[in-house]
């Protein structure tokens, strides 16, 4: 079976726009928590993108020819794809932001020495990190962030038809206010756990002072890591409602992020 044959049959009757929605949900499958995940399988991730760009096809309408030009192609082709991966950046910030809470804490609590100190391979994260990167992941699924990133997906191509998705400072200076989020969200995170294990080192060091005999340095790594987790475990009610509604803000800021790609009429 020809190509164009395999194409009509899954439905795609416009190649041209079936090219640039294929790029955009791309774009969105490169970042979007769950999809991004290294352990997802290629074929899976390529799949459901095809799957996907055939499900918007029918409800747009028909797409700007593609130029002849190879380098204009190329350029609204990565114009597109930058505007699914900004949507998809939406949602990844928040998880990662969690990610760096959990690394934050590993490090307060000296759980960060055994990565120093042991063989584990360089970028892998500790226990901390990846368990709240799957607490992370079980909200946002639980309050369908992924619906969300979909949703917004499929609002993008009413704002941005096909083919004229403007990459402008604006969109750049969205994307660079989407990466500061990471940090306000991995500190918020991490706050119970680093007011709590501050206040026992002060504890310690007022206990160091007021009997020098004591080792504290030998005393301050079970007590830190006893109350580290001990605040991490009540901590957690919290951060589910603080994923939560952040979860919940994502349509308003996977709107301005749309709107940041989007051409400014000039009064």
């Amino acid at each position: 079976m020809t190509a164009p044959g395999l194409l009509d049959l899954v439905g795609v009757q416009d190649m041209p726009a079936f090219v640039l929605v294929s790029a955009r949900v791309s774009g969105l499958f490169l970042a979007a928590p769950l999809w991004s995940m290294a352990g997802m399988p290629k074929s899976v991730r390529a799949a459901a993108a095809v799957l996907l760009s055939v499900i918007l096809l029918p409800a747009l309408g028909p797409a700007p020819r593609l130029p002849d030009d190879q380098l204009a192609m190329s350029v609204i082709l990565a114009s597109e794809t930058l505007v699914g991966l900004a949507i998809g950046l939406t949602g990844a910030f928040l998880m990662h932001g969690v990610v760096l809470a959990g690394e934050v804490m590993s490090m307060q609590m000296g759980l960060s020495l055994g990565q120093a100190l042991g063989s584990l391979p360089e970028g892998a994260t500790v226990g901390v990190g990846q368990l709240l990167g799957y607490f992370a992941l079980t909200i946002y699924l639980t309050f369908g962030g992924h619906l969300t990133l979909y949703q917004g997906l499929a609002a993008s191509f009413a704002a941005i038809p096909p083919g004229q998705a403007l990459v402008s400072l604006a969109g750049g200076r969205e994307i660079a206010d989407l990466a500061g989020t990471v940090f306000s969200v991995g500190i918020r995170a991490a706050a119970p756990v680093m007011v709590a294990l501050l206040l026992a080192n002060l504890a310690l060091a007022i206990l160091g002072k007021a009997v020098p005999q004591l080792n504290v340095m030998m005393l301050a790594f079970p007590v830190t890591i006893s109350i580290g987790l001990v605040a991490f475990g009540a901590a957690l009610p919290f951060l589910a409602q603080f994923l939560a509604a952040g979860v919940e803000g994502l349509p308003g800021q996977v709107g301005r992020t749309i709107g940041a790609f989007t051409a400014v009429p000039v009064r």
